[in-house]
């Protein structure tokens, strides 16, 4: 066995935010690292990894402990319940967010709260997204004083060849967003800034089977605006990178956010972002991004008209500079630190 194994079990959802930072940071770590790293997996990932050095994901190893002997185990998220058997050994914890402090209340919160606290009381060291994740866990957990480090995720744009979706109107050019359509994202404040907006599209892409989503509707339906603004549902990689590489601007009013990949996405097609203050995205958007002072649909037009007007070529190579920033190779060698880090406090 490897001295040193990345729990990818979230693999099992390879569209989902935790499923792709597992794909693309173990794919990272083991190009990157010049010693043999396992991978604790699903069937269905079983030959993801180049290594053959990997144990299969089981239901019951949540109460039995994983078979695998190692020194160093990596749980790439907050919500981990999968843990090498043997006790000793060092575990590296990674927190993306605590969205759920806004999402609950009461005892589900709580519980919540009191499981995350029990993992980060299990760790030997602890990687945080971003300086907002930090900060927000610093408030309301009991941290202990282990090697503790904020470690940006790197920006996963597929490769695939643009395809242009068949939802998309010629007649209009149109800006975008992405996300699951849920409260948090924030996405309704744009439907009344559209009618000031005449000469746009606005596309909403992601999952829209949420109550959410259906309020959503029922403003563009309240403001006549079905022929300009739209839910399709949820895009491949291959539309989702012609929706970058042919909108006028991508908007984000997200209200919380651990990272803020989209926006990085974004920027890396050299398209202006419009971003809310709020969480990480300042962080993320840096100088580079446009930002809301309110969620009025005055404001949210006025600015999205400035981004768009002050798009030019060398406002462009600085949103892809900007984007550059985020890469997996830079975080799988921060992330290698880290494990020698621990590992060698372990030999001392």
């Amino acid at each position: 066995m490897s001295r040193i194994f990345l729990d990818t079990e979230k693999l099992k959802s390879p569209n989902s935010g935790l499923g792709q930072f597992c794909a693309y940071l173990g794919t990272a770590i083991e190009k990157t690292s010049k010693e043999e790293i396992g991978f604790y997996v699903d069937d269905a990932h079983l030959n993801f990894f180049e290594t053959k050095n990997t144990v299969i994901w089981k239901r019951s190893h949540q109460y039995l402990g994983v078979p695998a002997k190692v020194d160093l185990w990596h749980s790439m998220h907050q919500e981990a319940k999968y843990f090498p058997k043997d006790k000793a050994t060092k575990i590296l914890l990674t927190i993306h967010d605590l969205n759920f402090l806004d999402k609950y209340t009461g005892a589900k919160r709580e519980r919540k709260l009191k499981n995350l606290q029990k993992l980060v009381y299990k760790a030997s060291g602890i990687a945080y997204i971003s300086e907002f994740t930090r900060k927000i866990a610093e408030q309301n957990l009991e941290l202990p004083d282990v090697l503790q480090k904020v470690i940006y995720n790197g920006a996963s744009v597929s490769d695939a060849n643009p395809i242009k979706p068949e939802f998309v109107d010629d007649s209009k050019a149109f800006i975008f967003s992405i996300g699951i359509i849920g409260e948090k994202k924030n996405f309704h404040v744009l439907i009344e800034a559209m009618k000031n907006l005449p000469d746009l599209n606005l596309y909403l892409c992601g999952n829209a089977t949420s109550k959410y989503a259906d309020k959503i509707r029922t403003l563009i339906t309240q403001h006549n605006l079905e022929k300009r603004v739209f839910l399709p549902g949820e895009i491949s990689e291959a539309e989702k990178n012609w929706m970058f590489e042919n909108c006028k601007a991508f908007v984000f009013p997200s209200l919380s956010e651990g990272f803020g990949l989209p926006v990085i996405e974004a920027m890396h097609f050299g398209k202006p972002v419009v971003l809310s203050k709020l969480t990480s995205l300042p962080e993320i958007g840096g100088k580079e991004a446009t930002y809301l002072d309110n969620f009025l649909p005055e404001e949210i037009a006025n600015k999205i008209e400035f981004a768009i007007k002050n798009n030019t070529l060398e406002q462009q190579k600085a949103l892809k500079n900007r984007a550059s920033f985020f890469s997996w190779q830079k975080a799988a060698e921060q992330y290698l630190e880290m494990y020698s880090d621990l590992l060698r406090k372990t030999s001392d």
